[in-house]
């Protein structure tokens, strides 16, 4: 199947250069776009056996539903205090807003509080189950830098990444979708290490375009970022490998969040082209309507 893939990688590569020089330009033909292109079609080949065993959306609503009952058991022996509770009400009614703008609707989306000041990360399980951290949330200062987390995470799901990384590790483990027992084995860490390079910042795009959509501004991705540059400037970058990524787990450490994901800098980047691109204006935030430290 590899072997197959790189043969037409290749083949549209050559078909790419041809049309350049059918088309008669007298510029030069440039590397960073073609690379853009190979790259996006490697992507998609590694896709392929995925897609012809597609889970449903019933089957992931399934899948995810057993997958966070798992995670909630392990993670709260103790009942949820009344300020965590508030948290994840406020959660959910911003998480609620933002997923009314993505693709697949068949999947209802949940938020939940990680109640730890030491967890910096969120991440997203199948089937639509977002957990935040209080350790990052306590690094916001507005509803809009919320809500371009959360749309961050809800686009790893509506676009397939989460589903498509447990079916990389299932198949990896000869282990069918069907088990119980194989979703109950699978540690929530595969999911927190976050994902490659490019579906990281695939996910950065998705997600501030549903929170613009949802009526924030773009900005607050833009000074979250900035945050996190000025907070975690030694933090590198993570590999960009998509298969290497899947055996990676979080780190405890609070900077686990920010090598999970690309340099804020690139970050900023991507969205400052995405702004340029759709023309957004960087209106005033809102404030963040719960204090992480209650």
């Amino acid at each position: 199947m590899r072997r197959i893939a790189f043969i037409l990688i290749f083949a549209l590569l050559l078909g790419s250069i041809y049309l350049v020089e059918r088309r008669g330009s007298s510029g030069p033909v440039r590397l960073g776009p073609i690379m853009r292109l190979v790259a996006d079609l490697h992507r998609q080949a590694e896709r392929i056996p995925l897609t012809a065993t597609r889970v449903s959306h019933a089957e992931e609503r399934d899948i995810g539903s057993r997958m966070v009952h798992n995670y909630r058991l392990a993670e709260h022996s103790e009942p949820i205090s009344p300020e965590a509770e508030a948290i994840e009400k406020y959660l959910n009614q911003v998480g609620e807003h933002l997923s009314r703008h993505i693709q697949r609707q068949d999947i209802p989306y949940h938020f939940y509080l990680r109640d730890e000041d030491r967890f910096v990360n969120a991440f997203a399980l199948p089937g639509g189950h977002i957990v935040m951290g209080r350790g990052l949330l306590n690094l916001m200062e507005s509803e809009d830098e919320l809500a371009a987390v959360l749309g961050h995470e809800i686009a790893h799901v509506d676009r397939r990444h989460c589903i498509e990384r447990l079916q990389y590790e299932l198949a990896a483990r000869k282990l069918g979708l069907s088990l119980p027992f194989a979703l109950a084995s699978l540690p929530i860490d595969l999911f927190q290490a976050g994902y490659n390079k490019d579906l990281e910042l695939e996910a950065d795009r998705v997600g501030v375009s549903c929170a613009v959509a949802a009526g924030y501004s773009p900005q607050g991705a833009i000074e979250l970022f900035q945050r996190f540059e000025k907070k975690y400037p030694s933090v590198q970058s993570r590999s960009s490998t998509p298969v290497g990524e899947i055996t990676r787990v979080a780190l405890s450490a609070p900077e686990e969040y920010f090598r999970s994901h690309p340099p804020p800098t690139e970050r900023i980047a991507e969205v400052e082209r995405e702004i340029r691109a759709h023309r957004w204006k960087l209106g005033p935030v809102q404030p963040l309507r719960v204090q992480a430290h209650l």
